[in-house]
């Protein structure tokens, strides 16, 4: 695939080829061996297309254009004022209101719409790419949009899924930064999509002690779609991210609590507590419900993609506050500290640590 050209020595362009072949594993994380700051580009695009300019489209292409990643950055979107928002933001070079002629010379067109428009998106773009080049997503579901796309996809375009998590409950691109995705973790979704029984069979794992991420499986004859995997991963680790990957159906399994539940927390809150008292509230009340704020339309779409998993988280948290209830019915204050105890325990070890690592 010459989507891209490379800009340092072949062996040196990130390779994952070696740890993707056994996608049946529960995750892996990939992280970037140096800083971004220290280092120049290994690759360069000539032209991305971005469906989508919004946060975090208009995000992708900032963060392209300042690492030097692409030569021309397209954007597309139903209305014009939003793609001046993003040509005066200098997060695209070009803004198109018709998809056929914005794809049709694009190395890597990245949907980055609504999680129901993602999926809208693929028949509008899909006949009009050229072939061998990539397409890839930044939703936030992961199932039903992998296996919309696969169904339906090309053979001679390879489909990766992505998910950065990162963002803000704010919209549109005047919010975007080139640099909302350095130390975020970004979700890849690798699919047999197009490989062959051998390749799937044959790849290497991870601890071959005559391997690196980014050495030999070169000299190894990959398909076109390994070949975008690796592409991908690449493009993700130079705008900064953090590389995990995992099934369609592990991710939503695992947004459904850390992502999605905690929105579906904080509107269920701001419902609760009656309008005439929320002036009262003070800064713990505003950060508990801050996502919140979010596009109603965007989450709506969202539920309705991982609705089984988050009736799962839901029945889950029903549990919980039930056990508080009851504890509160029965005056076991030793059973409210415990609760209060582990809590505090478990939420300190992972993002005070994260905090101070970071």
């Amino acid at each position: 695939m010459k989507q891209f050209k490379t800009l340092t020595k072949r062996n040196q362009v990130c390779n994952i080829w070696s740890i993707c072949t056994c996608y049946d594993i529960s995750f892996i994380t990939l992280n970037y061996p140096r800083k971004l700051s220290d280092s120049k580009p290994y690759m360069q695009f000539e032209t991305v297309c971005i469906i989508g300019p919004g946060l975090i489209g208009g995000s992708i292409g900032l963060g392209l254009k300042k690492r030097n990643l692409a030569r021309t950055v397209i954007g597309v979107s139903h209305r014009a004022s939003s793609l001046e928002k993003a040509r005066k933001v200098n997060a695209i070079d070009i803004g198109v209101l018709q998809v056929d002629k914005a794809v049709k010379d694009a190395d890597i067109v990245i949907l980055a719409t609504s999680v129901n428009q993602i999926i809208h998106s693929v028949r509008e773009v899909l006949p009009f790419m050229k072939s061998n080049a990539i397409l890839t997503d930044v939703g936030s579901t992961k199932g039903c949009i992998v296996e919309h796309i696969n169904r339906n996809k090309r053979d001679d375009v390879a489909f990766v899924g992505v998910h950065p998590i990162a963002g803000s409950e704010k919209k549109g691109v005047e919010f975007a930064s080139p640099d909302l995705f350095v130390d975020s973790t970004c979700i890849i979704t690798p699919s047999h999509a197009g490989e062959s029984d051998d390749e799937r069979a044959g790849g290497r794992e991870t601890g071959d002690s005559d391997s690196h991420p980014c050495n030999s499986p070169f000299s190894q004859p990959r398909s076109d779609y390994s070949a975008a995997l690796e592409t991908v991963t690449c493009l993700w680790q130079l705008l900064g991210a953090k590389i995990v990957f995992m099934s369609p159906q592990q991710h939503d399994e695992i947004l459904a609590q850390v992502s999605h539940l905690p929105h579906l927390v904080a509107t269920c809150l701001i419902n609760a507590i009656r309008k005439e008292h929320l002036q009262y509230g003070a800064s713990g009340l505003r950060d508990t419900t801050r996502v919140a704020s979010g596009d109603p339309a965007l989450w709506l779409d969202i539920f309705d993609q991982n609705r089984e998993n988050i009736i799962k988280s839901i029945d889950q948290l029903v549990n919980e506050l039930s056990g508080f209830k009851e504890d509160l019915s029965n005056k076991d204050n030793a059973g409210l500290l415990n609760r209060l105890k582990a809590a505090k325990l478990l939420r300190d070890s992972v993002f005070n640590t994260k905090s101070k690592s970071g």
